[in-house]
C-alpha cells in the first residue's frame, strides 16, 4: 500500500468521496415528511414499499447533489494523488513533470484537460439527474 501502488490512489479518492456522499444520502433518506410516512403506514405499506415509493424518491435530490460533489472531489483526489504519489503516468504526473521541467504550456494544458474532465463528469451527472427526476421542482418549466 505504497505511494506507487494504484490501490493507494483509489483509497485516497474513496476516502474523499465516501463521507460527503454518505452523509447526504442518509440525510435524504431520513428527511421524509412524517405525514407521508404516516399515510404509507396507514395503507399497511411494508418497509420495502415505503423505501421504494417514499424514501428513495425523496432521497434522489440529495443523492444527485452528493454525486455532483463526489465527481469533483474524485477528480481533485485523483490529480493530487498522482501529483504527490510518485506516479509515472496520469494528469497529476504530467502537471508535476512538465512544471518541474519548465514546460509551462504543457503543464497548463494538462490542468485545462483536468478541469474540462471535471466539468464533463459534473454535466453527465446533471443529465442523469434530469432524466431520472423530471418531476422535481427544479426541472419544471413555468
Amino acid at each position: 500500500f505504497g505511494a506507487l501502488n494504484p490501490q493507494s490512489k483509489v483509497a485516497i479518492v474513496a476516502v474523499l468521496v465516501y463521507f460527503p456522499a454518505m452523509i447526504s444520502t442518509v440525510k435524504g433518506l431520513n428527511s421524509v415528511d412524517y405525514r407521508s410516512l404516516e399515510l404509507m403506514r396507514s395503507y399497511a405499506a411494508t418497509d420495502m414499499e415505503i423505501f421504494r415509493k417514499l424514501r428513495f424518491p425523496n432521497a434522489l435530490p440529495f443523492i444527485f447533489s452528493a454525486l455532483k460533489v463526489a465527481t469533483t472531489l474524485a477528480m481533485i483526489g485523483a490529480i493530487v494523488s498522482e501529483y504527490f504519489g510518485g506516479s509515472t503516468k496520469g494528469l497529476g504526473y504530467r502537471i508535476r513533470e512538465d512544471a518541474q521541467l519548465f514546460r509551462y504550456p504543457e503543464s497548463w494544458s494538462a490542468i485545462i484537460i483536468a478541469a474540462l474532465l471535471g466539468i464533463l463528469f459534473y454535466l453527465v451527472v446533471s443529465a442523469v439527474e434530469r432524466a431520472m427526476m423530471p418531476w422535481h421542482i427544479s426541472f419544471r418549466e413555468e
